[in-house]
C-alpha cells in the first residue's frame, strides 16, 4: 500500500482509522447530544460563523452544552467541506458520501469512478485530509475535539 505525500507528516494509516472510529462512535454521540441529524448538516440554516452565546444557570448550562456539540457538529462539517475536491482528489465527495449520506463504499466507489483499489487509497487520504482540516475548524469554532492525526 503506497503512501502519497499529503504535505502531512503522519502516519497515514493509523490516522485512517482513528478517524474511521471517530465517526462510527464518536461523530454520532455529537449529533445525539447536539440534536442534529446528518442531513441537519448540508442544511443551509447552519450558521457558518460558529457563534454562540453561552451562559451560567442550569438551564443555561444545559443550553450551553446542546451549543457546544452543535459547534463540534459544525466544525466536523466544515473540515469535510475544506478537503480537496476535484477528480484526481474526490476527498470531500469521499467523505461526504461516506458520512453525512451514509453510503456503503462501494457506491461512493462507483460515484468516484475508480476501482475497488484505488478507492481505498483514495478514502485514507481523504480521511487524512480531513484530520489536519479539522485542527483549523476546531479553532474556528472554539470546540474540544480529540486529536485524529497518529504521527
Amino acid at each position: 500500500m503506497e503512501e502519497v505525500d499529503l504535505g502531512l507528516d503522519i502516519d497515514q494509516t493509523k490516522t485512517a482509522k482513528k478517524v474511521r472510529d471517530f465517526f462510527k462512535y464518536t461523530f454520532p454521540n455529537y449529533l445525539v447530544k447536539a440534536g442534529f441529524h446528518r442531513t441537519d448538516l448540508s442544511s443551509p440554516q447552519l450558521d457558518p460563523t460558529g457563534i454562540a452565546v453561552h451562559g451560567g444557570n442550569s438551564a443555561e448550562s444545559k443550553m450551553a452544552h446542546i451549543f457546544e456539540m452543535q459547534d463540534r457538529c459544525k466544525a466536523v462539517y466544515q473540515a469535510i467541506n475544506y478537503c480537496s475536491d476535484s477528480q484526481k482528489q474526490p476527498f470531500r465527495t469521499i467523505l461526504k458520501a461516506l458520512y453525512i449520506d451514509e453510503l456503503e463504499d462501494w457506491k461512493v466507489a462507483a460515484k468516484v469512478q475508480y476501482s475497488d483499489s484505488r478507492y481505498g487509497d483514495l478514502k485514507r487520504y481523504a480521511l487524512c485530509q480531513f484530520a489536519d482540516s479539522l485542527e483549523t475548524q476546531k479553532t474556528r469554532y472554539g470546540v474540544d475535539i480529540p486529536e485524529l492525526k497518529v504521527f
